[in-house]
């Protein structure tokens, strides 16, 4: 039997093409072919991925350890307004309230000293004025939020800086049930001064412990504050 392989020596091959149909090792001789694994790969999508002709997200397995439903990050919504955004906007609504019962102040008083053709104050209107100097400041921040929450969802502080209160249930157009409820929470305690004022700060803050920086009396009204 001839040998299979050309010695390079030799003047010419011997048999040519080789047996085998090119170089190396004849069949059943050398390295056994690939195992498993090797190889070109098998046509078709990866286990788990839809096939041809279904619709995407149909045919596809979770994840393994990852409870179904999870895996994908949830649409996003509108960003919640920070911390800081919501206390400049109050600030604007502080000083435009001060203006506003200053304002009120004067107004009464002349109007005052017109129907009475006095400038003389009673004891009566004096007690009368020191009440609502002292204890109106809360019902007029209450009739303040109120007014502007129900008609167009933000006052003019929060108009000025760019947010806006909505429903936290499908972030639609307050109703007047939660316009009212929250301009309650947040007005109706600072008509006591100190105590009034130092609740409010405190559940102004609880922003902080909420993902969607809500405070308390956004949590009672079922409200949050959102960039616009």
């Amino acid at each position: 039997m001839p040998p299979t392989h050309w010695n390079p020596k030799d003047p010419r091959p011997v048999a040519y093409p080789p047996p085998n149909g090119g170089w190396g090792p004849a069949p059943g001789q050398g390295a056994p072919p690939p195992g498993p694994g090797w190889g070109r790969p098998v046509s078709g999508p990866p286990q788990g991925w839809p096939g041809p002709g279904m619709p995407p997200g149909q045919g596809m397995q979770p994840v393994q350890g990852m409870p179904p439903g999870q895996g994908a990050s949830p649409p996003a919504g509108p960003e919640p307004a920070t911390f800081g955004r919501r206390l400049a906007a109050r600030t604007i609504d502080y000083v435009l309230a001060l203006f506003a019962a200053a304002a009120f102040f004067v107004v009464m008083a002349v109007v005052t000293v017109v129907l009475t053709g006095s400038d003389q104050t009673t004891d009566a209107e004096g007690t009368l004025w020191a009440v609502l100097f002292v204890f109106g400041w809360g019902l007029l921040l209450f009739f303040y939020d109120w007014l502007y929450l129900v008609t167009w969802g933000r006052t003019l502080g929060k108009m000025m800086v760019g947010i806006k209160v909505v429903s936290a249930a499908d972030g639609g157009r307050l109703s007047q049930g939660q316009a009212l409820g929250r301009s309650a929470f947040f007005g109706l305690p600072q008509s006591l001064p100190g105590l009034g004022h130092v609740f409010t700060m405190a559940e102004s803050m609880a922003a902080f412990g909420d993902r969607r920086n809500r405070s308390l009396h956004d949590r009672v009204a079922g409200t949050v504050v959102i960039r616009t």
